[in-house]
């Protein structure tokens, strides 16, 4: 299986940034803030979903939580939305841990098909960069 890994240090609590990835609210500050008419639904809670879509851009991306440990960890899956990916799920899990006065962020994004995940690193490198300022 081919995953790819970043970690990333945030200059908030980890309460701060777990309320970034997990409200609608927090996740419009960082996810694609470039695509306006981008939409957030979350559910954060083990079997709750969430949806974020750009219509506009053609992408999008929706599935489940499979563990919510707030404020340390979340585990969910990935499927792309408009055919932009395989059609079993990929596997994210993302551990927040104090670092100082900020959070380090540790993700890790399994793929379900075994392809090239140069792409998929630079997109979540992309929106965690955001997410840090």
């Amino acid at each position: 299986m081919t995953s790819c890994s970043l970690d990333r240090r945030i200059a908030l609590p980890p309460g701060e940034v777990w309320e970034l990835w997990t409200t609608p609210a927090g996740l419009a500050t960082w996810w694609w803030p470039q695509l306006p008419d981008t939409s957030y639904e979350i559910e954060a809670g083990v079997g709750g979903r969430y949806r974020f879509e750009s219509a506009a851009a053609g992408i999008g991306a929706t599935g489940e939580f499979t563990r919510v440990d707030r404020p340390h960890a979340l585990d969910f899956s990935w499927i792309w939305l408009g055919g932009a990916g395989p059609a079993a799920p990929d596997t994210v899990r993302v551990r927040f841990s104090p670092d100082g006065d900020g959070t380090r962020i540790a993700l890790t994004h399994e793929l379900a098909a075994d392809t090239d995940p140069a792409d998929l690193r630079q997109g979540w490198s992309d929106v965690l960069d955001r997410l840090a300022g």
